[in-house]
């Protein structure tokens, strides 16, 4: 399936009877007064330009609250829910609508085969709808009003910030107040740990196909946190902790992992006594499935084998009752187990990890545990957008688990469907040199990965160097009419937008006027043109039109300023002429 076009009435917003197609192919057209759509084919792409598995990217630009994220909000209601728009999609080589027969009033210029009834054209529960296509979301802002926790979506999957963080969570009631764990936390962790694993794929699977581009640090810190006043009393833990050294990496660990556990607010056996061993918690731990790895052997055989830097470190905090228990762990010597035993510990209900899960809403107790990278929000921010989007993807696929062999596999069942992603923003926080990689390392992951899964990509994007990768065809051009209303500006003559320079992509796709420097700088340009015109020019005039960096401008403001000095008297025209000439001197050297 391909989106190709949406027609928005009015998304009771900024939208109002605006149409956007999403098909360098085809351009589709509505009017309203004989409520009749049209369609001209172009053919002005072929097929797999942008990948064998790529069916189509689109980007959508323009002035901040033009409406594109209105338009993808639209775009997922028409798709995965009800209302949104009128859509036109290519399915099998033919053309569908969602708008069904029962509207009768709406006429069509071409063959479009409508369904008998409305709804999502992806809901699987009519026969006569699309049923091998997917919908997911992502969006690093939080200021979304999309949710789909009380919709009826078909066939859609939101891992935007927005969302997550909505997610209803177990919340700690008896744990002191410095010690709750935030969602923001809930929500870093578990994307760490999708990371890890999509580390795992790529290292185990398909050696250094991204992470060629996206650079792990060798090492990631783990850190066990609990906190308390007071020291368990049950009987198993003072026999397992009675002769304990503080002493050493695994001395150290085994108390902690006993700490947290007996802090906890779980049933234990009733059996459990002084003659309870430290096997039996472990097992306990992991809901008594004895085929998991447990996490103090897993770590333990990480430590001997070199795969853990650790300092002997004085249990401390910055508040009475915090203790933590901390690690490097060489990012290479990971493994499913270790996923495994970390996912079951954190767990006190252990489930199965992949790359897939969804929010974690149990913890052991009142334990934490933090994984830490060390890396950048920036990094942070497209390692986030990769481990979600890769696990939506992974789940799709069937992904399985297998706990006895710690391997996990996937059946491949969604070979030969199409994911529609819709990115809103991707490049927010992004550094320069990742905007640069964006396009190219997405496209990579999705071919790597997902060789017989089709994909159409919408995004929108602020940034010209992503845009830089997108045809002008494939772009559609948003800005804002006096009333505030959004305007699809397809009757402009923009110029071409794949491998342009940034500066006309600035002005010609995001419509900024004039030169795209920042508005004081250019205030200050404006104030120096002053100063030149009225003859109000001293030796600081020419040190500001030298701090310019643009050529052409300081080249304009040189030349006035040459005019204009002339005009003066000698003996200022000679002070000015020295120190243009140290000036010169200086660039020289």
């Amino acid at each position: 399936m391909e989106l190709l076009y949406i027609y928005i009435g009015d998304d009771k917003r900024n939208i109002k009877g605006c149409e956007y197609n999403f098909s360098p192919n085809y351009k589709f057209s509505f009017h309203p007064q004989s409520k009749t759509f049209y369609m001209d084919k172009c053919d002005s792409l072929y097929n797999g330009w942008f990948g064998q598995n790529i069916v189509n990217i689109t980007a959508v630009v323009g002035k901040n609250g033009s409406g594109k994220t209105n338009l993808l909000d639209c775009i997922i209601k028409a798709l995965c829910g009800q209302g949104g728009g009128f859509i036109f999609y290519k399915h099998n080589g033919l053309i569908y609508s969602n708008i069904p027969k029962i509207c009768s009033d709406y006429k069509f210029a071409f063959n479009v085969i409508q369904f008998n009834r409305g709804g999502s054209p992806l809901d699987s529960e009519f026969k006569e709808h699309v049923n091998d296509t997917f919908v997911t979301f992502f969006s690093p802002s939080i200021d979304r009003n999309l949710s789909n926790r009380n919709s009826h979506y078909s066939k859609f999957e939101d891992i935007s910030n927005s969302y997550i963080l909505r997610l209803p969570l177990s919340r700690l009631t008896q744990e002191p107040e410095y010690a709750r764990i935030s969602e923001v936390d809930i929500m870093q962790t578990n994307d760490l740990f999708k990371l890890l694993l999509l580390f795992i794929y790529s290292y185990e699977q398909k050696p250094y196909t991204i992470f060629e581009s996206i650079k792990l640090p060798e090492y990631f810190e783990l850190k066990l946190l609990y906190f308390s006043d007071i020291q368990p009393q049950h009987p198993t833990y003072k026999a397992l902790t009675q002769n304990l050294s503080n002493k050493g990496f695994k001395n150290r660990l085994k108390k902690f992992i006993l700490t947290q556990v007996f802090l906890s607010k779980q049933h234990f056996s009733e059996e459990w006594d002084s003659n309870t061993t430290f096997k039996d918690v472990l097992l306990y731990l992991n809901n008594g499935e004895n085929y998991r790895p447990n996490i103090f052997d897993t770590l333990c055989q990480l430590y001997d084998s070199g795969g853990i830097k650790y300092t002997e470190e004085k249990q401390s905090g910055l508040r009475k009752g915090y203790y933590e228990f901390s690690c490097s762990i060489q990012i290479k010597s990971i493994t499913q187990a270790f996923i495994t035993a970390l996912y079951c510990y954190y767990n006190y209900i252990p489930m199965a990890p992949y790359a897939s899960f969804g929010t974690m809403e149990r913890n052991v107790s009142n334990a934490q545990i933090v994984i830490n990278l060390g890396i950048s929000s920036g990094e942070r921010a497209i390692y986030t957008l990769v481990s979600r989007l890769m696990g939506v993807i992974f789940n799709k696929q069937g992904e399985i688990h297998y706990a006895v062999i710690n391997k996990i596999i996937c059946d491949n069942k969604f070979d030969g469907k199409t994911i529609i992603i819709l990115l809103d923003e991707p490049d927010l926080q992004l550094h320069p040199e990742w905007q640069q990689k964006f396009i190219s390392l997405l496209l990579n992951l999705l071919y790597v990965y997902f060789p017989k899964v089709t994909f159409q990509i919408i995004l929108t994007t602020h940034s010209p160097i992503l845009l830089s990768d997108i045809p002008r065809d494939n772009v559609i051009f948003i800005d804002k009419n006096p009333n505030g209303t959004s305007r699809v500006c397809s009757e402009l003559n923009l110029k071409e937008t794949f491998a342009a320079n940034i500066h006309t992509l600035y002005n010609n796709s995001f419509f900024l006027d004039g030169v795209p420097i920042g508005e004081f700088a250019k205030h200050k340009i404006d104030v120096i043109h002053d100063r030149i015109e009225s003859g109000q020019i001293d030796n600081n005039t020419l040190y500001d039109i030298y701090r310019i960096g643009e050529p052409i401008i300081r080249n304009i403001l040189l030349q006035k300023y040459d005019s204009k000095r002339k005009t003066l008297p000698n003996e200022q025209r000679a002070s000015l002429l020295k120190e243009e000439l140290a000036k010169l001197e200086n660039n020289k050297q």
